[in-house]
């Protein structure tokens, strides 16, 4: 899953760094009139409506890696063209939008895009006559670097926060918290292009007899087994979340209905086949399956799939039921 919170903090400070931007430029516009240097006011209108223009795009598209890396390139080069334009005055802006691309793209990308405005910058203005530029270039890559260093700690962050909200910590599955999303992605790809879906919730049959028998320690190492078991026999764009307790969710995309049933049936065999108490007894799952339908919400699919695995229970255990058919397999 792609970081919502991190989307939502990258549109926030896109906002936020535009308005910044277009309130410190715009009284450039003023002066620059008031001086009749009419060439650097275009410039900085051009700025001004560039940046509203980039922001309103990210609101409308929510496109937001694609947008920030423009407002990126966008941001930098009004920055080259400013310090071309403008001498001593123009080359301080270098410094602000240098440190503003580490906020909009990622790290080695915004190193990149300073390290290519900073060279044009070095060969193209007329003003290191007035201004060192060992002390320019020395200056931009300690705030290059500083800012780098801020931006990878933060991306760390990000990842470990988005781990912490969207991972059981005990199985590695994804979490409850993570279900809602996965289905609603799910249903609009069904939607969207007819593509079958399945839903399983997975029952470890009889788990409080492994509980009471062998210790909630053993229960917690069969939940991890089971987990390890599952994820090693799925395919890399199955999702596998923990709903509750001993209960889990399968979401799998893309699966034929002539391979619905072997597919389940053969995720079963595995289980059964490795699952094993500490000594060596088998732990057998129940599965209660729905096939997507057109025109489903999350809410029935879920409850769909949850008869489906009281049925099975009801049959015995062991077996996976089919939401749209009587007959059990296994």
């Amino acid at each position: 899953m792609i970081n919502q919170l991190q989307q939502k903090y990258q549109l926030s400070m896109l906002a936020l760094l535009g308005a910044v931007a277009v309130l410190g430029v715009s009284p450039f516009v003023v002066i620059r009139y008031q001086e009749g240097d009419f060439i650097a006011m275009l410039v900085d209108v051009l700025l001004i409506v560039g940046l509203i223009s980039i922001v309103a795009c990210a609101y409308c598209f929510k496109k937001i890696r694609i947008v920030s890396a423009i407002a990126a390139v966008f941001i930098n080069a009004g920055a080259v063209t400013v310090a071309i334009n403008n001498g001593v005055d123009g080359v301080l802006w270098v410094y602000p939008v240098c440190a503003s691309t580490f906020i909009l793209v990622r790290p080695v990308e915004a190193l990149f895009i300073n390290a290519v405005a900073g060279a044009v910058v070095v060969a193209l203005a007329d003003v290191f006559n007035i201004v060192s530029l060992n002390s320019f270039i020395v200056t931009s890559i300690m705030l290059s670097m500083s800012a780098y260093v801020y931006a990878r700690h933060s991306l760390k962050q990000f990842d470990l926060l988005e781990t912490l909200n969207t991972i059981d910590p005990l199985t590695g599955a994804f979490n409850r918290r993570s279900l809602r999303s996965g289905m609603a992605a799910a249903l609009s790809s069904a939607e969207r292009n007819g593509t079958q879906q399945l839903l399983a919730i997975v029952d470890i049959d009889h788990f409080k007899v492994v509980n009471d028998n062998y210790g909630h320690a053993v229960g917690d190492q069969v939940l991890r087994d089971f987990s390890a078991i599952t994820m090693a026999n799925i395919r890399k764009y199955d999702q596998f979340y923990r709903f509750g307790g001993e209960e889990f969710v399968l979401l799998i995309p893309e699966v034929s209905l002539q391979q619905q049933q072997a597919c389940i049936n053969n995720l079963r065999e595995a289980i059964k086949n490795n699952l094993k108490t500490p000594d060596g007894k088998e732990v057998t799952v129940s599965f209660g399956v729905a096939p997507w339908l057109p025109g489903m919400t999350a809410d029935i699919w879920l409850k769909r799939a949850d008869e489906a695995l009281y049925s099975a229970k009801a049959r015995g255990r062991d077996c996976a039921v089919f939401s749209d058919d009587s007959a059990a397999i296994g």
